[in-house]
């Protein structure tokens, strides 16, 4: 599905095949994997492991660097050598076993498929045609596979230059242009008594030239993302450029600065399949910030997106939520209690502007618990406002931040109100403590799925990270369904209030969250932040709903 994203002049269409493919993917998570199993072992890529500027600087932050001659002298045996997702020749490959070094390969499957009907073809055909371009990396690995049988053709003009052959084998290169393949295919049937053709271009890159193809039907200009050593992404332009539409080409948001788009009215947005997803998104929000028409609306997603007011209300909402699950009326003061305590668990502190803004949310909340809950109170309030700078001073991982942060969540959201009025326990809080969890852990999971290719780069191991894109969201669909069973069963078997009822709705739309994920129907990630941290708002909603029926 296409992402609209529509203002009054300017519309932005993001293709949906943007991005990452899966080969580049795979080569980028196994390069940081081998620098996290191995921290002391020197680390380089055969050339750079995607022609993307950004991922090139984070590689060499954490000290992985490019040899492109196998002579550098900079390689020692040992050291470790990470092939690519182009591939490599079998002479290189060798090569390199002699060097003695330990040899990573991050070839891409449908590179590797190539190399295979290579092979096979070798045993028949009297000659091989490798279609692609003679300066991409990827033809080293097909040609050297091919050895004498194989020859190069980049155009036309190749095709019409083979010679008569009684059988002859065609592959192309997994990112040629698909159009020009099938042109050149036609011109060798005639080339051979017998011809075999193998379409081994890739379908990612299939489907992003047809896209550009259909988007160019209906926009007038294009916004390229990728590196400018990118053959794909450059192959993208010129599809776009062939069909007449202004071609506009960036490596990131920095290169949109300054741009003029008065005379954009139907703009597409593309990006080759070295881009991260991230970058896409800075430059969508770098559009957005440049159409005037979009101002307020680009203020309220800067401000909300991020803001800490929607888990404090969270908090307040699961607060009012344990007193009636231990039969205690709902108190003002206590919900103003913890609203302003859930402001200062949530607030991040990161300097000296967010540490008065921290100090101002917890002396509130401190102050109420003097005024209200007397002593006891006041020192309940000061305590557990300080988890949160221990969180955000603390040297731990991302994850364990997730972690314990959803411990705080079930503490300042049940714990202190029911201290604060000195309510005893029911069975049916854990029930509540279990949501709490679940809701504060899914909300953090999407945020991890949605920012986990920068965490990658910038090496932050949130909680999706940590499990893996696949297990994490597994393990959240199993607990939404799990929970939202036993909340809708706990009412008639006398375990919850029929409050219980008002918690399903949140992890409904934490699932649907997973949906919008995986179909990447939404790229502003301002647009997604929000909507998950929107999902706080329905604890207090229902909370006062319940307030407003049962008064």
């Amino acid at each position: 599905m296409l992402c609209l994203i529509q203002g009054k002049k300017m519309k932005i269409t993001v293709a949906k095949n943007a991005g990452f493919c899966f080969g580049v993917r795979r080569a980028i998570d196994l390069t940081f994997k081998v620098r996290q199993d191995m921290p002391g072992k020197r680390i380089f890529t055969l050339g750079p492991i995607i022609h993307n500027p950004q991922v090139i600087k984070a590689f060499s932050r954490r000290g992985i660097g490019i040899i492109d001659d196998l002579d550098d002298p900079r390689l020692y045996p040992d050291d470790i050598v990470i092939i690519r997702a182009h591939g490599i020749s079998p002479a290189k490959r060798k090569l390199l076993e002699k060097k003695e070094v330990e040899v990573i390969d991050a070839t891409c499957p449908m590179v590797l498929n190539v190399h295979d009907i290579i092979g096979k073809a070798k045993q028949t055909a009297d000659l091989i045609a490798v279609v692609g371009d003679r300066n991409h990396p990827e033809m080293d690995g097909h040609l050297g596979v091919a050895g004498t049988k194989g020859i190069l053709i980049e155009n036309m003009d190749d095709a019409a230059r083979l010679p008569p052959l009684s059988r002859l084998s065609v592959v192309a290169q997994t990112t040629f242009d698909s159009d020009m393949f099938k042109k050149i295919v036609g011109a060798l049937r005639g080339k051979a008594s017998h011809l075999d053709v193998f379409d081994t271009i890739c379908r990612s890159t299939v489907d992003r030239q047809s896209e550009v193809q259909k988007l160019a039907r209906a926009h007038d200009t294009f916004i390229v993302i990728g590196g400018k050593n990118s053959a794909n992404t450059g192959r993208l332009a010129e599809i776009a450029s062939g069909a007449g539409r202004i071609v506009i080409r960036v490596e990131s948001a920095d290169g949109l600065k300054g741009l003029n788009t008065s005379s954009m009215h139907r703009v597409a947005v593309i990006a080759g399949a070295s881009t991260p997803q991230w970058v896409i998104g800075e430059c969508i929000e770098a559009l957005h910030a440049m159409d005037t028409d979009r101002g307020v609306r680009n203020a309220i997603l800067n401000a909300l997106s991020l803001s800490p007011v929607f888990p404090a209300l969270g908090m307040m909402g699961i607060a009012m939520a344990a007193l009636v699950f231990v039969s205690y009326p709902i108190s003002f003061m206590v919900m103003a209690t913890i609203f302003f305590l859930g402001l200062a668990s949530s607030y991040q502190i990161r300097d000296v502007h967010t540490w008065i803004v921290w100090s101002l949310f917890a002396g509130v909340g401190i102050s109420l618990g003097l005024l209200f809950f007397g002593l006891s109170g006041g020192l309940l309030i000061a305590g557990s406002s300080l988890f949160r700078s221990f969180l955000d001073t603390s040297r731990i991982k991302a994850y364990q931040k997730s972690l314990y942060g959803a411990c705080i969540m079930v503490f300042v959201s049940i714990i202190v109100p029911l201290g604060l009025v000195h309510a005893s326990f029911d069975p049916g809080i854990f029930l509540l403590a279990a949501y709490a969890l679940a809701h504060y852990l899914g909300v953090e999971t999407l945020t991890g799925l949605k920012n986990m290719e920068r965490d990658v780069i910038v090496g932050q191991m949130s909680l999706a990270r940590f499990f893996g894109e696949s297990r994490v969201i597994l393990m959240m669909e199993y607990t939404i369904m799990g929970l939202a069973l036993v909340l809708f069963l706990g009412y008639p078997l006398h375990i919850t209030p029929a409050l219980a009822y008002g918690l399903i709705p949140p992890l409904f739309f934490l699932a649907k969250g997973i949906d919008i994920y995986t179909d990447q129907r939404v790229f502003d990630n301002r647009v997604f932040m929000f909507y998950v941290q929107a999902l706080w708002l329905i604890p207090p909603f229902m909370g006062v709903l319940w307030l407003v029926t049962m008064t």
